[in-house]
């Protein structure tokens, strides 16, 4: 049994979750089927993305070229119901489809968490978003005599976050946060980390006339405070396959291949998700469905290395203990670790050595199983 941590139990739980993955992976119960048939998503890249025959040549290395074309890949980007955010097609077709995911996932997790949107209007609700790709924007910006009135908000990363919260009237901080690969879990951390900090003083953020005629207390529709947290990432343009494939870092064979002798580099992917969080104690208190418990959260940085590009074995390990402490488990109570897997030797050899003392070698038990 999972002990309590000397703070007492700021557990979170996750009530509601929108997603759009590859394979025409829209909910829980899709992403579960194609986890258990093992299902390949991997495709190459789309015609309506961007040139392939002009940035990619797969026969060898080239400068100014990608040598793959490899990714996962969502089936539309364009279907988008702007009336419903009361959005005018105008502003909808400078907005980066990114943000307009982020839109319909969140929408999706709110319904799939039983959440009147109109409920959570005006309260101290927050918003994280982990994001990272600028094509759209850049695209837009450098478009001859294509700027207008909407483009410069339509394509900038900082709106990603707060584009929900405009759409939605939600009050709480709203950032979106860009730490390239770990970016959606970065804004996981921050939302927890929000969501179990002591409330700010009601009378600063409350609406009493507005609490009044609704009849509600705290920021949630059954009373528990309410965060959200998610991630986008949409492969929209060449120069990121260009550039990683010029630092080698990209799987020549086009398969993830982490924590294994053949591994030769990471497949990029797209996809986007939402997922609306409470405390636990809230979600048992209010009759949640809760997918999901999150017991530990932590978040810290390699510093100097090797390289800016270069793992950091020996703070990685100091996560591991500090976060596997603090939430008061033990590596025997450990079952299934999904770990980063870079497909690469310098990234995957640190990740193990990490995971191998901080949890692995303090194990009694037998061995768990990973994943990537």
């Amino acid at each position: 049994m999972r002990r309590t941590n000397s703070s007492g139990d700021r557990s979170v739980a996750i009530v509601g979750v929108g997603c759009r993955l590859p394979g025409g992976v829209n909910d829980l119960d899709a992403l579960w089927s194609a986890l258990a048939a093992g299902r390949d998503l991997v495709g190459r890249v789309p015609r309506d993305r961007f040139e392939v025959e002009r940035f990619v040549d797969e026969a060898a290395p080239r400068p100014g070229k990608s040598y793959t074309a490899a990714g996962a890949f969502l089936d539309d980007l364009t279907a988008f119901d702007a009336a419903y955010f009361g959005i005018s097609p105008k502003e909808a077709v400078e907005i980066d489809p990114q943000q307009r995911l982020l839109l319909e996932t969140t929408a999706e997790a709110l319904d799939d968490a039983g959440l009147d949107p109109a409920r959570l209007a005006g309260t101290d609700t927050a918003v994280f978003i982990g994001v990272s790709d600028t094509s759209y924007g850049l695209a837009n910006v450098y478009a001859p005599g294509g700027m207008n009135a909407y483009t410069i908000a339509g394509g900038a990363l900082s709106i990603a976050a707060n584009r929900v919260s405009h759409a939605f009237d939600l009050r709480g901080p709203s950032m979106a946060i860009d730490t390239a690969c770990s970016s959606s879990l970065t804004a996981l951390e921050r939302a927890c980390r929000e969501l179990t900090a002591d409330p700010a003083d009601p009378a600063d953020t409350a609406d009493p006339e507005r609490d009044h005629d609704q009849g509600r207390s705290g920021n949630g529709a059954r009373g528990g405070r309410v965060a959200l947290a998610g991630g986008v990432n949409l492969l929209l343009g060449p120069m990121s396959y260009v550039g990683f494939s010029q630092a080698s870092m990209l799987s020549r064979a086009g398969r993830c291949a982490s924590f294994s002798a053949e591994a030769d580099g990471f497949v990029r992917g797209e996809g986007g998700a939402v997922v609306v969080l409470k405390r636990l104690s809230d979600a048992l208190a209010d009759g949640d469905r809760v997918h999901g418990v999150i017991a530990g959260w932590g978040g810290n940085c390699d510093g100097r290395t090797t390289g800016l590009a270069r793992p950091n074995p020996h703070a990685q390990e100091a996560l591991l203990r500090r976060v596997y402490g603090q939430a008061g488990i033990a590596p025997d109570e450990l079952a299934y670790l999904e770990a980063h897997g870079t497909g690469t030797r310098a990234g995957d050899a640190a990740e193990c050595l990490a995971i191998g003392r901080a949890l692995g070698a303090r194990r009694t038990g037998g061995p768990c199983r990973s994943d990537r």
